[in-house]
């Protein structure tokens, strides 16, 4: 089955040798883009037991209602008991009611993300297909589609309200944040989009990262003190953001993710705003930029929140296709960019081939090979029980705060 997978490596890379280096508009190149934006909805929306978390979806799934006249009191059940969100306890209830199939489901998800994440590149981008690639090989694809399926539904509609705002339609944001949110609460990040805007410059990567290390530094005591405080109370959305807030991480694990989350990310995305030629387009990307920072000083000092990463992954990717795409057709600062294109590969494969240590499963082996709904093979399962060991490490004592 993971000839598929093949397919679609196979087609991205010709399109991209064919149609990657036009620059101007182009209907064919255009028609190939969602061409191979519907191969990746339906690559996901028809798999089977691909993914880790996707098993903790389906164990839900089943325990829902299969018609409607339960459904206010499942929402409540839901999010009090779940810590989930309305919109998606309601695609849930709906998929089951009127196709009584969690595929129906997966397949809603993966449509709106995959048509989302496709519009953004067809606006931000002229290497489409190199950016799929770099989306497909990063395994964002998978994680999006399959590991934090609630959160794709979520950042489809924020990348179309962050797109909306840049583009002077700052209504469609206000009505795109609300129904991101109603998915799932991390789309409160959207609220720092339209106010964080500053000049950027390899002295802001100075600050940032200064900020990051006196946060990353106090943090112990600004969590234990304040957010108890604040947040203090009992339900399963209130004890998840404590459980994320609590996670700690010594000095190498906070230089890993400045690394990881802001150095690397920087020097790549600033590199390709540098050489972009559209004034436009160069404007909104130091916009992106600027919340890419604010969300990398958070995802390094703050180990719990570097989930909220994902609302900028995309439009980071989509630079770092443009970075690729120009590596070696401009020369400036040329060892920089490729120790910093290096490091970043490292970091990818460094944490997608490390293995459990009870299953020895690799992160990439929750998506390969491929497992389609053509062929139901229980064999999967064995991903439920690598994803039931990843829980209970990120569990352990020696990665949460002791909070006095």
């Amino acid at each position: 089955m993971s000839i598929f997978y093949l397919i679609f490596v196979i087609l991205a890379v010709y399109f991209s040798f064919r149609y990657d280096g036009i620059e101007e508009y182009d209907s064919h190149k255009q028609h190939r883009l969602w061409l191979m934006c519907g191969y990746l909805i339906c690559l996901s929306g028809f798999s089977y037991g691909l993914g880790a978390d996707k098993f903790t979806y389906m164990d839900e799934f089943e325990e829902l209602p299969s018609n409607f006249s339960e459904t206010g009191d499942y929402i409540w059940i839901q999010f009090m008991l779940r810590g989930q969100m309305p919109l998606w306890t309601l695609a849930n209830i709906l998929a089951k009611a009127v196709f009584h199939s969690f595929y129906a489901l997966q397949l809603m998800q993966s449509t709106a993300i995959n048509m989302a994440v496709c519009y953004i590149v067809s606006k931000y981008t002229n290497r489409y297909f190199l950016f799929l690639l770099v989306y497909f090989f990063s395994l964002q694809y998978f994680v999006f589609n399959t590991e934090v399926m609630r959160e794709g539904f979520a950042m489809a509609f924020a990348l179309i309200g962050m797109h909306q705002w840049m583009s002077g339609k700052r209504w469609l944001f206000f009505f795109m944040f609300p129904i991101a949110l109603l998915f799932h609460v991390s789309a409160v990040t959207m609220l720092l989009f339209p106010f964080i805007r500053f000049r950027i410059s390899w002295m802001t990567l100075a600050i940032a990262f200064f900020a990051a290390f006196c946060i990353w530094l106090f943090s112990d005591l600004v969590l234990g003190k304040v957010m108890v405080s604040v947040l203090g109370g009992m339900g399963a959305l209130v004890q998840k953001v404590l459980f994320y807030s609590f996670r700690a991480s010594t000095i190498f694990g906070f230089l890993r993710s400045a690394i990881t989350y802001l150095i690397f990310p920087f020097v790549i995305m600033y590199s390709a705003t540098v050489l972009e030629s559209s004034y436009e387009l160069r404007k909104r990307k130091e916009k992106i930029i600027s919340y890419m920072v604010a969300l990398g000083i958070l995802a390094s000092s703050l180990a719990g929140f570097a989930r909220l990463y994902n609302y900028v992954q995309i439009f980071y990717l989509i630079m770092l296709a443009d970075f690729i795409y120009m590596l070696f057709r401009v020369k400036n600062h040329l060892i920089i960019r490729l120790g910093a294109l290096a490091g970043t590969l490292f970091l990818i494969i460094l944490r997608y081939m490390t293995p459990y240590q009870a299953t020895n499963i690799r992160f990439y082996d929750f998506f390969y090979p491929y497992t389609c709904i053509l062929h139901e093979d229980k064999n999967v399962y064995i991903r439920a029980i690598a994803h039931q060991e990843a829980l209970a490490t990120e569990e352990k004592d020696n990665n949460v705060r002791e909070i006095e």
